[in-house]
């Protein structure tokens, strides 16, 4: 039955609830081979990013930077125009798709649960430095966490992240509606999950010099205008995401696709009685 209600859902087009279903992840398409992505890119320090780097217009920095992909030249190359693309999707996708959740700051300790939109109360978001935010997956490793920004994400002093009952940075998905800064305050952070922003991206300097790691990001990094890495920054790179999940319908879904099944099969009866 449910089998069927889906089916039916895909061929009319029925918008199944949210409500109980399952949180499928942003679609990084092919910005998914990209470790760096963004309008122009400039980096300072011996930084290592796992996969392609590439900007709309500008990229600086690479070298000294590295990238265990392609640093493709930039302005208009077609397969960074093409990524570009699919990252402007998927972070529409992440800025739109309904909450489930929601978070009043990042002031203290806090607890998300997978399969998650989290959306913060305050439009922008400032950490308080030697706080742990805990991702719990729920003993299901593919579970989706979305943590949604509406402006900027101002990142101060040490951090820390507990990923357990199998959570994996590679799920997680921060949506910033416009700038993320990331400043450790003298010390490099370790930063967990894919980091999407509407406007810019900074990794702050700390003292030592382009050789000294300012901070290790696990997951992708990009951003619509300006990414920029100050001092030695690794970027682990992302995994590939496809939305492929069929959201398991809530009651009202269940009841409209039925609705659809009624009106289909006395259709059916009443031209069966008419021949």
């Amino acid at each position: 039955m449910r089998t069927n209600i889906l089916r039916l859902a895909m061929m009319t087009g029925l918008a199944l609830p949210a409500a109980g279903g399952v949180v499928l992840p942003p679609n990084l398409g092919s910005a998914s081979t990209f470790g760096l992505l963004g309008g122009t890119i400039s980096n300072t320090g011996v930084s290592v990013v796992t996969g392609n780097v590439g900007a709309q217009t500008t990229v600086t920095g690479f070298p000294p930077g590295t990238a265990t992909g392609t640093v493709y030249p930039a302005p208009s190359d077609p397969t960074v125009a093409a990524a570009y693309l699919d990252f402007l999707a998927a972070f529409n996708y992440g800025n739109t798709v309904g909450s489930t959740q929601t978070l009043d700051d990042l002031t203290m300790n806090r607890t998300i649960l997978g399969n998650s939109v989290t959306t913060f109360l305050v439009t922008d978001v400032t950490s308080t430095a030697n706080i742990n935010l805990t991702f719990d997956a729920q003993a299901d490793s593919s579970e989706v966490f979305i943590v949604r920004i509406a402006h900027d994400l101002q990142i101060n002093g040490p951090m820390t992240f507990s990923l357990i009952n199998g959570a994996t940075a590679s799920n997680i998905y921060w949506i910033i509606g416009r700038d993320g800064t990331i400043s450790s305050g003298g010390g490099p952070t370790n930063w967990e999950g894919n980091i999407l922003a509407g406007r810019n991206f900074t990794m702050a300097a700390i003292p030592g010099g382009s050789e000294t790691l300012t901070g290790v990001i696990d997951g992708c990094v990009f951003a619509e205008s300006a990414n920029t890495l100050a001092g030695r920054t690794n970027i682990g790179g992302c995994v590939a995401s496809t939305q492929s999940s069929i959201p398991e319908p809530g009651t009202a879904g269940l009841l409209a696709a039925g609705g659809l099944c009624g009106a289909w099969g006395l259709r059916r009866r009443t031209r069966h009685r008419s021949l």
